[in-house]
């Protein structure tokens, strides 16, 4: 399938190597990335079944022609992928690698997605405990970008996890208080 040969080129690389990969310079590829990254959302939410094509495509546009800033959401939905079909180890590898991207790269327009995305892979592996301060900072990261929906994303994420990682009822009350008026005050905006 193309997920099983998309894994295939990928691991034809150390992590290092694509850490280090060629940047991208072609400015139509760097556009058609940035499509497929805004694509990538609601293709999930309207035609589930067509999102793996849209990561798959800027993996394979990001092994053709270089990494940009786009390309960190293309790793970490791609491993999202692999994890929801069960492969946690390498979901967990290309997630990860979104995330180490975003510092190399510097991709701070995409870089809540890239750590929401990540993170929902790291709580299969890593304690949620010590994952859920990511979608806090995820959250930061989004609004500063001016991305309100990943931002409330994350906010809320980490809300319910606040609650399931056994915080005191306080502190989840208290969160979740104070996501309530960050989406009360989101949606006065719209």
């Amino acid at each position: 399938s193309c997920i099983e040969q998309t894994l295939f080129m990928l691991n034809q690389y150390s992590d290092r190597v694509l850490m280090n990969y060629k940047r991208m310079t072609d400015s139509s590829k760097i556009k058609a990335m940035k499509f497929l990254t805004r694509l990538e959302t609601p293709c999930g939410m309207a035609r589930p079944d067509l999102q793996p094509f849209v990561a798959m495509k800027k993996v394979h546009l990001s092994l053709s022609h270089g990494m940009c800033q786009f390309s960190p959401v293309g790793f970490a939905h791609f491993g999202a992928l692999l994890a929801r079909r069960g492969n946690i180890p390498d979901g967990y590898r290309y997630s990860k690698m979104g995330k180490n991207l975003l510092s190399v790269i510097g991709s701070k327009e995409v870089a809540g997605e890239v750590i929401c995305v990540s993170t929902h892979v790291f709580c299969f592996v890593e304690p949620v405990q010590s994952t859920n301060e990511f979608y806090q900072e995820g959250h930061k990261t989004a609004m500063a970008a001016g991305d309100m929906i990943i931002a409330m994303v994350n906010i809320i994420i980490h809300s319910v996890n606040c609650f399931w990682i056994g915080s005191s009822l306080p502190t989840v009350r208290k969160n979740f208080e104070s996501t309530r008026y960050l989406l009360e005050q989101q949606s006065n905006a719209t």
